[in-house]
């Protein structure tokens, strides 16, 4: 029997868990001091025999243990091992996947989803008053409803917050007389996707749109196929029609893309340049590459030959450049190999979520294309968080 401290303990950590799925899309202030509580009551809570069995039993924690242990081993073959250390210290997101899974209540899953869609209601919230110019503050206007580039982040997390809601209002155990609310909510949603300016968000968005009507009609491909060359076209011909953010963001993209050669100096042309550059350097070397701590000097060395009119960055901007600049072909095979196993966790494991453990790493293989997504604040703690929270197996008592 467990002590009545021991359970406090318990009850501690999982309404801080609760709590950080909801602060995700509002504040990295909360979200890093409950990190910090977690971790404690991790620790206070102890049965680390029973943890570390969890996770050595759990394919997708070995195999984010095996990227961990990869960008450290990425220290021997780095010369700026300083510069190394300081890019693990910032990974310690990604560190408490594993963490996380041990403290995960596996009964009470869809809790998170649902504590991390309040979330995503109330941040959604603000930009509707911001729209119709209710509250100011930082840069927020009524045409840029996102504080700063707020937008790379919360985009894309509205876009999983959508097929997260519509999962559950068709899959579901909502009560009746909760999904006519729900799905206006799934309205309100969709309509802000296309006046917030996220194009990596809108991008997914789209991408999670067809995962899901494949889902839905998976009986019926061909119905899957025509809905989705109906409603595609549809939605993006709405928003470019109506929102003149969503056109301007379109817009802005495809002249961007058009004079990348002759002014790479833009949002577009800035990432496709770090990505040409980041290129040359896994070329360079391709099976380990240049070590945890020295891409900033060999992207300096790169930029400095073909295009020194530009500032060298110490980000490609694309989380498979970021890896395989540093960690070359073995770093991609070893990343990809933790989404491969959450497919393959998604489609052994049958409990009701297994649609979402297919929607959770296409959501990262897409959003990974235009930032590097596991390194960003919120992302990497949603990564880690709800890894834990879909890819938890059953205990054997359930």
């Amino acid at each position: 029997m467990r002590s009545s401290f021991s359970l406090r303990v318990q009850q501690m950590n999982f309404w801080c868990m609760l709590l950080l799925a909801f602060f995700l899309p509002l504040s990295t202030s909360v979200i890093s001091v409950l990190a910090c509580l977690l971790v404690l009551g991790w620790v206070i809570d102890g049965r680390f025999v029973e943890k570390l069995t969890e996770v050595r039993q759990n394919g997708v924690c070995l195999a984010a243990l095996a990227y961990i242990a990869l960008m450290v081993a990425g220290l021997l073959w780095s010369d700026d091992v300083q510069s190394g250390l300081s890019f693990l210290a910032k990974r310690w997101k990604f560190m408490l996947m594993p963490l996380f899974m041990t403290l995960v209540v596996y009964n009470k899953r869809r809790w998170y989803i649902g504590a991390f869609l309040a979330g995503m209601t109330v941040a959604m919230s603000m930009t509707y008053l911001a729209w119709f110019d209710l509250i100011h503050y930082a840069d927020v206007t009524p045409l840029h409803l996102t504080k700063k580039t707020f937008h790379v982040v919360y985009n894309p997390l509205l876009a999983i917050a959508i097929y997260l809601l519509a999962h559950e209002l068709f899959w579901g155990k909502i009560k009746a007389v909760f999904k006519w609310f729900g799905f206006i909510l799934l309205g309100v949603m969709v309509f802000n996707m296309f006046i917030t300016e996220g194009r990596a968000g809108q991008l997914v968005f789209f991408v999670l749109i067809v995962l899901f009507l494949v889902q839905k009609f998976r009986k019926n491909l061909i119905v899957a196929v025509c809905g989705t060359a109906i409603l595609l076209p549809l939605l993006f011909y709405a928003g470019y029609s109506w929102s003149p953010q969503f056109r301007s963001r379109v817009d802005l993209a495809r002249n961007e893309i058009a004079q990348f050669e002759q002014n790479p100096n833009t949002s577009v042309g800035l990432r496709l340049l770090y990505w040409r550059n980041s290129y040359e350097i896994m070329k360079a070397h391709p099976l380990l590459g240049v070590g945890t701590g020295d891409f900033d000097v060999e992207y300096s060395k790169v930029n400095q030959q073909r295009s020194p009119d530009i500032s060298p960055t110490d980000n490609p901007h694309n989380q498979y450049f970021l890896v395989g600049t540093r960690f070359g072909g073995v770093g991609l095979a070893v990343i990809l190999s933790l989404f491969f196993l959450q497919f393959r966790q998604g489609r052994i494991q049958k409990d009701g979520l297994q649609r979402v453990r297919y929607a959770f790493p296409v959501f990262f293989l897409v959003i990974m294309l235009t930032e590097s997504y596991l390194v960003v604040y919120q992302t990497g703690f949603f990564f880690s968080l709800f890894s834990a929270v879909l890819f938890k197996k059953a205990p054997d008592n359930c």
